[in-house]
């Protein structure tokens, strides 16, 4: 039969069985026809006719056999009647569906999230021969190893660099990057408007062009047609816009608004060698390899040490690597996203298990469904498939209300990451995630659908038929229903684990003491051109004038000002020669400190206690004598039982003078509440705003006003961006923020995964209480005879009341010892989110292990209590 025929059999079914009973019709019509004309009655001629011919459902089974796509018409009937069975049982249906929606949801969301930071690919051409060169590098090492490399083009950035826009208008703080000229072409990514970068416009005198993001084009120029040639003045320079990028360029961060280019000056040394240690970038060139420029690499570095006009040490960026870059933009994010997927999967299991315990519930009650149907001819393999395809209807419904549920979910994932994630990362529900979520709607109906269907599946007709509608034997299924409820307890006890270490960290973190006291201070950036600050009194000057007219201002207390603030982020280091601890000859770099430079009022606003000494006061001037003060943690490291008082230290560079110490601070958590200092910071001193310097051997032109108030912020925005204007109206203004609003923040990633986790783990121990409820009310259901023989021979309720407890127990205990096990090692994986508790903290584990037990114990109350009202005799009598 042709296929057109065949699908003309399941889409015009009526048609078909039509034509089907007249044509059998008509061969019963011809063979009684021959029957009457061998002399055979009517009647019996048509009744023999029919015997000869057979039966004539069976002849129209094989019709359709022959004529029909069997499989696509079983699994169409398969549908329909499952459909019919979900909506005969409304309550089982609404509890499975928005059980697995859960559990679905979760994981599309997720998935939404994984799959655009770490899965997509990055919106260039040949995306995948684009790496990143791990390190950081000078512009004199750059420009060897972009001569040098023969695997590589490669090219630099700065990343996070701040620009005053002025002349536009309201003063402007932007954020963007000054980049090798090269960068757009080894990224392939060409401009929207105009052009990019061209070869050697890098170079002295040939950079003062500028490229702005497609949101600052719009927003400070309105969009204007006419903005190629146009002169903006950027940092105090003229520079001409030659392009305007695409909206969807964000390189290297979603935060860029305007590209600058690097000016590689060799005649600059110390801007050359000593400053602006920036990421590399490169293409494999064609040919090349991964592993061949990885083998290039290290020569390449050694040969470029040699350079440096001062001794660098053989060690320096000795463990670089060639990686891709996709790896290295999300390296930042990756564990933490691995994390979370983890979880949801966690949730996801949890869920199917819960809806298996469910349906092998609901198979004990249809074994004489079952046994009816395997007496009228169906096979194990025909009931099998049709459970299956049940199973499939739920997961596919469970996963359109998950999508539903997980619309809006990613905007909240998104909280426990960095705000500015890399470029490509636009979190959307595309067809990716859609298809994701239908395949794993699909796999997980199979797979919590599988075993109740295998144990449905498995009939003995005389035995069913004989007990059916008594009592259940299935010993089996009830064996495979704790092994479930044991496993979701498990997977619970996991990530409520996971979830009281992080609240453990979380609150620990909070008490901290960062020390400074951050009540009632308010801050705001002041960012002047680095040609005000030419002359250092000209910047002294402007911020003395507007500390002295902030401190005018209704409800105002004190103020003071400093090149950076605890918890903003920000990390001025300078490398020092110390008193007691010489460099070695030859070598110019010392340690790493943390230098800040404030004004003397800072310490006193900023509540920071004094150990020893003094602290700066007006008289500490360009012309006096350079003086610091230290941190107790400094002290104490380099001063070790000594009176740091009276010690000294510099910067490394040549013509520095010596620097004395005059006061010791108490340690202030100036990088993050875990940490005093990051890595690689040796220790931290501050500077007289006046005698200060930064990396560039220049006076810090940006600074922070703190204002402490009596009256909080309200109110004191306009004020001060209307106060600096009146001093200076080419001096942007950030935004003004108070210190707790600070300290909040830098622990608003750790509080949304914590809170997320929370969440998941609340989701987990509702679907384990679910289903031990569902398990203990089946089972006191089932032995309702023997609860009955029970109380007939003189046990009492509370014995009965102790007994359904008791199974709870039971099953709780197992799941909290395997799930304790469990998280002994996944737990590991949250090493690095844990401030001041360890992945094995005893007190949480116990803690969970009994808010694990009690829920088991709530969920099996009503089961027990119902279980105590059974009547001996109704029961009985009904057996």
């Amino acid at each position: 039969m042709s296929l057109t025929t065949r699908f003309r059999s399941l889409f015009a079914r009526q048609g078909v069985e039509r034509d089907l009973n007249e044509e059998l019709e008509h061969h019963i019509e011809m063979k009684t026809q021959e029957n009457i004309e061998a002399g055979m009655p009517p009647e019996e001629a048509r009744y023999a006719a029919l015997r000869a011919f057979g039966g004539v459902e069976q002849k129209k089974e094989e019709c359709r056999d022959a004529g029909h796509i069997r499989w696509l018409e079983d699994f169409i009937k398969d549908m329909q009647y499952g459909l019919r069975q979900l909506r005969r049982n409304p309550g089982f249906t609404a509890v499975a569906v928005i059980t697995l929606a859960l559990g679905i949801g979760a994981n599309a969301a997720m998935f939404s999230v994984v799959s655009a930071v770490m899965l997509r690919p990055l919106p260039y051409p040949q995306s995948s021969r684009l790496v990143s060169v791990t390190g950081a590098y000078p512009k004199g090492a750059i420009a060897s190893l972009q001569a040098d490399s023969r695997t590589l083009d490669l090219a630099a950035y700065t990343t996070n660099t701040a620009f005053n826009l002025t002349g536009q208008g309201e003063a402007v703080r932007l954020t963007g990057s000054a980049v090798s000229a090269n960068l757009f072409s080894v990224l392939g990514a060409g401009a929207e408007i105009g052009r990019t970068f061209q070869p050697g416009e890098d170079r002295p005198g040939r950079g003062q062009t500028a490229i702005l993001s497609d949101a600052l084009w719009k927003k400070q120029f309105g969009g204007d047609p006419a903005i190629l040639g146009r002169v903006v003045r950027i940092n105090g320079d003229d520079r001409q816009v030659i392009g305007v990028m695409p909206p969807s360029f964000a390189f290297p961060s979603a935060d860029a608004q305007l590209w600058l280019p690097l000016d590689f000056d060799s005649r600059n040394s110390f801007d050359y060698w000593n400053t602006n240690f920036m990421p590399l970038i490169g293409r494999l060139r064609a040919g090349a390899t991964l592993g061949q420029a990885q083998s290039e690499l290290h020569p390449l570095i050694l040969r470029s040490i040699v350079l440096f006009p001062y001794v660098m040490p053989r060690s320096w960026n000795a463990n670089a690597m060639v990686i891709p870059l996709q790896q290295a933009m999300v390296s930042g994010v990756q564990t933490r996203l691995l994390v979370l997927q983890f979880a949801v999967a966690f949730i996801l299991l949890i869920a199917c298990a819960n809806v298996a315990g469910l349906l092998l519930s609901r198979a004990a009650a249809r074994q004489k469904e079952m046994a009816l149907r395997a007496a009228l001819g169906a096979v194990r393999g025909r009931i099998l498939r049709q459970l299956l395809t049940e199973s499939v209807i739920l997961g596919l419904a469970g996963g359109a209300l998950g999508l539903v549920l997980a619309s809006g979910a990613p905007s909240i994932l998104k909280l426990a990451l960095p705000a500015n994630m890399p470029d490509g990362t636009q979190i959307t529900m595309n067809g990716a995630v859609l298809a994701f979520t239908a395949l794993l709607a699909i796999a997980a109906g199979l797979v919590f659908g599988l075993v109740p269907a295998l144990t449905a599946s498995k009939v003995n007709l005389a035995e069913t038929l004989k007990i059916a509608g008594r009592r259940s034997a299935g010993s089996v299924a009830a064996r495979v229903r704790s092994a479930l409820i044991v496993g979701q307890v498990a997977l619970a006890v996991v990530l409520t684990v996971s979830a009281g270490l992080l609240i453990s960290s979380l609150w620990r973190l909070a008490q901290v003491n960062p020390g400074f006291d951050p009540e009632q201070i308010v801050t705001v950036r002041v960012s002047p051109n680095a040609s005000l600050c030419a002359q250092r009194t000209a910047c002294v000057a402007l911020y003395n004038e507007l500390m002295q007219l902030a401190h005018g201002l209704t409800g105002v207390s004190e103020v003071a000002a400093a090149n950076t603030v605890p918890l903003d982020g920000r990390l001025p280091e300078i490398p020092a020669e110390i008193e007691g601890h010489p460099i070695l000859p030859g070598v110019k770099l010392g340690p790493m400190l943390w230098a800040g430079a404030v004004t003397p009022g800072y310490f006193s606003l900023m509540r920071i206690p004094l150990l020893e000494g003094r602290t700066f006061r007006d008289t500490d001037t360009a012309q006096s004598e350079p003086v610091v003060v230290v941190t107790a943690a400094m002290a104490r490291k380099f001063w070790p039982g000594q009176n740091p008082i009276g010690k000294h230290l510099r910067p490394v560079w040549s013509g520095e003078p010596w620097r004395t110490v005059v006061g010791v601070v108490s340690d202030v958590r100036q990088y993050n509440l875990a940490n005093q200092q990051p890595a690689g910071v040796d220790g931290a001193f501050y500077m007289p705003y006046p005698q200060a310097v930064n990396i560039r051997r220049e006076l810090p032109t940006a600074m922070t006003l703190l204002i402490r108030t009596r009256d909080g912020a309200s109110g004191l925005a306009p004020k001060l961006h209307e106060l600096v204007a009146s001093v200076n109206p080419n001096v942007p203004v950030g935004e003004v923020q108070t210190m707790e609003e600070t300290v909040s923040a830098s622990t608003s990633q750790s509080r949304s995964m914590t809170w997320l986790f929370v969440s998941f783990a609340g989701v987990a121990i509702l679907l384990a209480a679910v289903g031990i409820y569902g398990v203990i009310s089946h089972s006191t259901s089932q032995r309702t005879f023997e609860i009955a023989i029970r109380l007939a021979v003189g046990a009492r309720r509370w014995n009965i009341f102790a007994l359904v407890l008791s199974q709870c127990l039971r099953l709780a205990l197992v799941g909290v010892a395997i799930g304790a096990g469990a998280s002994l090692v996944v737990t590991r994986m949250l090493s690095t989110f844990l401030y001041g508790t360890t992945a094995t903290d005893p007190a949480i584990f116990a803690m969970v292990a009994g808010l694990i037990i009690l829920t088991a114990l709530l969920a099996g109350f009503m089961p027990a209590r119902r279980a105590t009202k059974v009547d001996p005799i109704e029961a009985l009598r009904r057996e």
